[in-house]
C-alpha cells in the first residue's frame, strides 16, 4: 500500500518524525476523500478579542502578516499609584489612584521581523507610526535563538530563574496605564509582521514540515497562522482548502495540486491496462460516481480580511444542482476577499470532479504511475489522478479520482462587508477651552449653589484624553483636577458675531465657524428641537442656539437662525471678537471642574496635558461663577403719577428661569428678593419688590440740578453676588 511506501520514504528522509509525517501523507493518497477515516478538530479561526493566559496554550507559527491575540506568559500584580493634591488655604485635599501593570505576551513560535499596530479591547493602542495611544513602556523580541533575557522580567523574578524564551517572539509592556481599561489588563491583539510582503504556500509547507516536504506552490498568502495539535493538523488544513496530494518524487515528499495545471504532464495508460494474469481473468476497470446530491453545492470559507483590520470574513461558492449539502471550513489565513472567493470556487469544483473514481489494473512495468500522477485511460479525454496503488503478483492495482483542469481565477468583484476599522491617527496638541456656564449641563432647570466651570478639549483625529491641572494656592504648582475622557466639539469663530439688539431670535446675523478637526460635525435643528435644547453652544461668553448649520467645506460651517443671550448672557451679545472659542454644549460630556479647585468670582487658570503635548496647555478666565450670579432684571417701565411721583418698575428674573414650562411664575431662587437702584453713580434705594416710587420732591431736585433725564440702573442682589445692571433712561 502507498502508506507503507511513503512511511519508508519518510523515515529514510527524516527519521522517526519524518516517518510519522510520511505515514500521514500516505493516508492522504490512500483515501478517496482526504482524512476521511477519523473525525478531527482542525485549526479554527480564533476570535481576535480573546487573549489567553492558560498553561498548555498553543503558540502559533506566524507567516506573512497576521493579527494575533497572543498568550500572556508573564505578568505582575497591578501596581497602584497614590497621589494627593490640595489641602492648602481651606481647600480639601484629594487623593487619586491610578493603576498600571507589567506583562509579556508570546506572539509566535517562529521568529518575526516586527510588530505593527496593536489593539487593546478592539481600540487602536499603537498606531502605524509606532505611537502609543496610552502611556506604556514597550519592547519586543523577535524570537531568535540567541535573544537575551528581558531586564524587567529578570529584575522581578528570582535570580537565575528567568528564561530568555528563545525561539518565541515576545512583546513586553512595562507600567502600562490601565485607566482607560477599567483598571484591568485589556485584551491585546497584535499585527505581527513575520515576513517581508506576502508568503508563498510552498514556503509555508516547507517550513511546517521542517523541509521534509518539497513544495513549489506559488499561491501567495497575506498571512497564515499555523496552529494545531501537530504538524499533521496544519498540513491537513492547508490541503482541505487547496486539494493537495503529497506524492514521493525521487525519494522526496512533494506537495502538488490535485487539479492539473496548464502544461502538466498527463500519461496515457490505455495500453497498460491488463485483464488477465497467467490466463486467469483480472477485474475489468470499475467506474463509480457518487450521486450529485451527496456532494456539496455550497462551500463557505472563513478567513481573515486585512482590509478590515483582520476581522473574520466569509466567502461562498455555489454550483448548480439539487444538492442541499453545505460545506464550511475555517482557513486561518489573511486573504483578500477575491482570493478567498477563488479558493472556495476551486475547492468546490475539485469536490465535484472527485466524486468520480475508478479502479483498474495496469502492467507491473508501469512503475512510473506513482500517486500524484495525472493520467488518461479511455477515449473520453478525462484527466484522472492516481490516488493510491497496490503492487500485486501480476499487476499494479490503481485507484484514481477524476481531476480535470484547475478552475481559473476570476476577476469579479466580491463583497467583503462593511469595513470595521479603528481610527489610527496621531493625537496632536491639545486644544483647551473653559466654559463658565450659568447652569449645570446635566440639570439646567435646577438652581445651582456652586459655580459651574467646565473644561472642553480636543486635538487631532487620534486625540483621546488629557489630564487637567489647576494652578495651586502658591500660584506656581499645578494640582491634579480630573481627566477629560473624550474629545469635545470645538471650533473657532472666524469673525465677530454681530450684536442682536433686544431680539432673542436673531435672523440678521450669521457666524462662520472653523471646527477643530474633520470628526466634528454640526447639524440643523427645527423649532421643536431648539425648544428641547438642541444645538446649544458657547461662543465666547455668550450662550446661543443655532437652527441652521450650513457646511461650506474644509470643516467650516455658517451658523444662522440664532437664539441669543441664553442663560442671562444677553450683555455679552455686543462683546464678540474674532477667533473666539466655539464649544458645542449639546449632548457633549464636558468635564466639570470641582469648585474646590478655584475661588468663585476670582481669576482661574486650568492646564491640560494630553499624550501629544510636550508641555501643558493653559487657559485662564478673569472671573468665574455665573451660576451663582443673579440675572439682571428686564422690561423696565416708568410712569408719572398725578401728584408728580415717578414710579419705576421692572420684571424680575430667576437663575432657574431657562424655561417657562407651565406659565406659572418661577421661584426667584434667592434667599430674599432685593434690588439696588442707582441714579447716575448714586445708589438711592434697595427695595424688596420689583418697583420703586420716587417722590415728586426728589424728582424736582434732579430738575433743579439741571438734569433733563435720569439714568437708572437696577441690579438684583443675590445670595452670592449682585447681577449685571438693567439700564434705562427716564426723561424728566
Amino acid at each position: 500500500m502507498a502508506t507503507l511506501v511513503l512511511t519508508a520514504v519518510g523515515t529514510a528522509v527524516g527519521g522517526p518524525v519524518g516517518g510519522a509525517l510520511g505515514a500521514f501523507l500516505g493516508q492522504q493518497v490512500d483515501q478517496n476523500i482526504l482524512f476521511k477515516p477519523k473525525g478531527r478538530e482542525g485549526p479554527r479561526l480564533q476570535e481576535l478579542a480573546v487573549q489567553t493566559s492558560s498553561y498548555g496554550t498553543q503558540i502559533p507559527r506566524i507567516y506573512g502578516k497576521m493579527r494575533v491575540a497572543g498568550t500572556v506568559i508573564w505578568a505582575t500584580d497591578l501596581k497602584e499609584t497614590r497621589e494627593s493634591n490640595g489641602g492648602g488655604k481651606g481647600r480639601p485635599s484629594s487623593t487619586t489612584y491610578s493603576y498600571s501593570a507589567c506583562l509579556a505576551v508570546a506572539l509566535s513560535s517562529r521568529d518575526i521581523k516586527d510588530i505593527g499596530r496593536i489593539w487593546a479591547d478592539g481600540k487602536i493602542f499603537r498606531g502605524n507610526a509606532g505611537d502609543f495611544k496610552t502611556e506604556t513602556g514597550f519592547r519586543f523580541f523577535q524570537g531568535h535563538e540567541d535573544q537575551v533575557v528581558d531586564g524587567l522580567i529578570a529584575s522581578t523574578e528570582a535570580a537565575g530563574g528567568t528564561p530568555a524564551y528563545r525561539g518565541l517572539a515576545l512583546a513586553v509592556f512595562e507600567d502600562m496605564d490601565l485607566t482607560e481599561y477599567g483598571n484591568r489588563i485589556p485584551s491585546l491583539t497584535f499585527e505581527v509582521i513575520a515576513d517581508d510582503g506576502t508568503v508563498s504556500l510552498g514556503a509555508i509547507i516547507n517550513d511546517i514540515s521542517d523541509g521534509r516536504v518539497a513544495a513549489s506552490l506559488d499561491e501567495s498568502l497575506h498571512g497564515f497562522a499555523a496552529a494545531g495539535q501537530d504538524r499533521r493538523e496544519v498540513l491537513a488544513a492547508i490541503s482541505e482548502s487547496f486539494s493537495l496530494s503529497f506524492p514521493a518524487v525521487s525519494g522526496t515528499l512533494s506537495a502538488k495540486r490535485r487539479q492539473s495545471e496548464p502544461g502538466a504532464e498527463i500519461l496515457s495508460m490505455r495500453d497498460q491496462i491488463v485483464s488477465t494474469h497467467n490466463k486467469e481473468p483480472i477485474a475489468r476497470p470499475e467506474l463509480q460516481t457518487l450521486a450529485e446530491t451527496k456532494i456539496a453545492r455550497q462551500h463557505a470559507l472563513r478567513y481573515y480580511e486585512p482590509e478590515r483590520d483582520y476581522q473574520s470574513g466569509m466567502q461562498n461558492a455555489f454550483r448548480p444542482g439539487n444538492s442541499r449539502v453545505i460545506r464550511d471550513r475555517d482557513f486561518p489565513a489573511a486573504l483578500a476577499s477575491s482570493q478567498a472567493k477563488n479558493i472556495a470556487r476551486a475547492k468546490l469544483w475539485s469536490l465535484y470532479q472527485e466524486r468520480s473514481s475508478a479502479r483498474l489494473h495496469v502492467l507491473r512495468t508501469a512503475l512510473s504511475l506513482k500517486p500524484g500522477t495525472f493520467v488518461s485511460w479511455d477515449d473520453s479525454g478525462d484527466i484522472w489522478l492516481v490516488r493510491n496503488w497496490e503492487l500485486n503478483r501480476g499487476s499494479i492495482d490503481l485507484v484514481l479520482s477524476k481531476a480535470g483542469d484547475a478552475l481559473p481565477d476570476t476577476e469579479g468583484t466580491t463583497d467583503n462587508g462593511r469595513p470595521v476599522k479603528e481610527l489610527d491617527a496621531l493625537a496632536g496638541a491639545t486644544r483647551l477651552a473653559l466654559v463658565d456656564l450659568p447652569f449645570a449641563i446635566d440639570a439646567p432647570m435646577q438652581v445651582s449653589n456652586v459655580s459651574r466651570l467646565y473644561a472642553a478639549a480636543a486635538g487631532d483625529l487620534g486625540w483621546r484624553n488629557a489630564e487637567l491641572f489647576a494652578l495651586g494656592a502658591d500660584g506656581v504648582s499645578n494640582e491634579f483636577v480630573d481627566q477629560i475622557s473624550s474629545p469635545a466639539s470645538i471650533g473657532t469663530a472666524l469673525e465677530p458675531l454681530g450684536a442682536s439688539g433686544p431680539h432673542v431670535i436673531d435672523r440678521k446675523n450669521s457666524l462662520q465657524v472653523q471646527m477643530h478637526n474633520s470628526n466634528m460635525h454640526l447639524n440643523d435643528a427645527d423649532d421643536a428641537q431648539l425648544l428641547a435644547g438642541k444645538n446649544i453652544a458657547a461662543i465666547g461668553n455668550e450662550i446661543v442656539q443655532f437652527g441652521s448649520a450650513a457646511p461650506i467645506g474644509n470643516d467650516r460651517y455658517i451658523l444662522s437662525y440664532l437664539l441669543r443671550g441664553l442663560g442671562g448672557t444677553e450683555l455679552e451679545m455686543d462683546k464678540h471678537l474674532v477667533d473666539e472659542d466655539f464649544v458645542l454644549l449639546d449632548g457633549i460630556d464636558l468635564t466639570e471642574i470641582d469648585a474646590h479647585n478655584y475661588t468663585p468670582f476670582q481669576p482661574v487658570t486650568i492646564s491640560a496635558l494630553g499624550r501629544g503635548d510636550d508641555l501643558p496647555v493653559s487657559r485662564s478666565l478673569g472671573e468665574v461663577g455665573r451660576a451663582l450670579k443673579p440675572w439682571s432684571p428686564v422690561h423696565p417701565r416708568f410712569v408719572f403719577k398725578e401728584n408728580g411721583d415717578l414710579e419705576l418698575s421692572w420684571t424680575r428674573r430667576s437663575r432657574a428661569g431657562l424655561i417657562w414650562p407651565d406659565h406659572v411664575e418661577i421661584p426667584l431662587a434667592e434667599e430674599t428678593e432685593r434690588y439696588r437702584v442707582s441714579v447716575g453713580n448714586e445708589s438711592i434705594s434697595e427695595p424688596m419688590m420689583p418697583f420703586l416710587m420716587l417722590a415728586a420732591p426728589d424728582v424736582q431736585d434732579y430738575r433743579d440740578a439741571g438734569a433733563s433725564s435720569l439714568s437708572i440702573a437696577v441690579r438684583q442682589i443675590g445670595q452670592h453676588n449682585i447681577s449685571d445692571p438693567l439700564l434705562f433712561t427716564v426723561e424728566i
